[in-house]
């Protein structure tokens, strides 16, 4: 494993696949880049051949891992609240999606697309995000027409159906771009490497990386983050066991020295980021970090406090429109049940 995708975009890929639904049987959706027609059994089985090639990063995050633990359920059902579908859909993250694989882009700005898989109600889903009353949920969904194909997005971000087990989500440019490849027959196996050498990690809730040389836009973050300085890759796999998120992850470099310099200055920001968590109310958020430079890479170890995550998301995000004005609470088999207690305040 060397390369991946970015990790901040976790929470936006779940809010956006949140919304996948599907129906249907065997109907013939795309040919292949052979001109051979493909079934929607077809695609099922290699969902991520539909995803346009020259991506600069990857996420490919296990649903059912990650619920099972405190912290995972809260991410998730905060990123369900998020997105404008109205419970009539009937929809449960947890339930419903089973893997979820995100690629970032930088077609037209930051852009991304993703697959999930799972189990969808296409007709309830599409019936509930086609009438949804007036002011029941904010952003309000919008459907529109693209290659043959119905979207629905929200401010910019959005799903669109393909089986009753796979769905395309993403950002609008992204989306397109994947409808595109299908559209023109371009559909086939164009994963670099390092893609697929993250799906093959076993016992992994996550795992993420990045091409820090792959576009001006990742190159411009090495440059300017010392932790990063000469880094030209970036990977890891994670999960939310306790203390909350704990990921080991590997930053290539081009020398050896390089690589002490990123151990060396990662070592420095965990400490930097203790001290202004005690400041601000966070505790100690960084509750181990270990790295060491093996030939040109630094490999790390880090343990996150979820409390100090939660604390973290209660100051700086709004509570989702769903959430307003009750606090942050997380739903459960229909009812609401306190969040993960923060170590951070205790």
């Amino acid at each position: 494993m060397r390369r991946g995708a970015a990790a901040c975009a976790l929470l936006l890929a779940i809010g956006a696949a949140s919304g996948l639904a599907c129906g249907g049987g065997k109907e013939v959706i795309l040919r292949t880049a052979a001109g051979v027609e493909a079934t929607a059994e077809d695609i099922d089985q290699q969902p991520l051949w539909l995803l346009p090639p020259g991506g600069i990063g990857w996420l490919h995050v296990e649903v059912g891992p990650v619920a099972s633990s405190e912290l995972g359920a809260y991410l998730l059902s905060d990123a369900r609240a998020r997105f404008p579908l109205p419970d009539a859909a009937g929809f449960s993250f947890e339930r419903d999606v089973v893997r979820l694989s995100l690629a970032t882009y930088s077609m037209q700005g930051l852009d991304f697309a993703g697959v999930a898989s799972g189990h969808f109600d296409r007709a309830r889903i599409e019936a509930a995000a086609s009438t949804a009353p007036a002011g029941q949920v904010a952003p309000p969904l919008v459907r529109s027409e693209y290659a043959g194909r119905t979207l629905f997005t929200a401010n910019g971000v959005g799903f669109v159906i393909l089986t009753p087990q796979t769905a395309l989500f993403g950002n609008e440019t992204g989306i397109r771009r994947s409808l595109d490849r299908i559209a023109e027959s371009r559909v086939a196996d164009e994963l670099p490497a390092w893609v697929k050498d993250l799906l093959v990690t076993p016992d992994a809730a996550f795992s993420f990386g990045a091409d820090l040389q792959g576009s001006p836009l990742t190159a411009a973050l090495s440059g300017r983050l010392a932790a990063l300085r000469g880094a030209t890759a970036a990977s890891g796999i994670g999960n939310f066991a306790p203390p909350g998120i704990n990921i080991a992850g590997t930053i290539t470099h081009t020398s050896h020295e390089a690589a002490r310099a990123t151990a060396s200055a990662l070592l420095q920001t965990g400490g930097s980021l203790n001290i202004y968590g005690r400041l601000f109310g966070l505790g100690q958020p960084i509750r181990k970090l270990e790295t060491q430079a093996v030939g040109e890479n630094a490999q790390v170890v880090l343990a996150v406090d979820g409390g100090a995550v939660r604390v973290l998301m209660e100051k700086f995000l709004p509570p989702p429109p769903s959430h307003a004005g009750q606090g942050w609470a997380m739903r459960a088999a229909g009812e609401e049940r306190p969040l993960l207690s923060s170590q951070a305040e205790r």
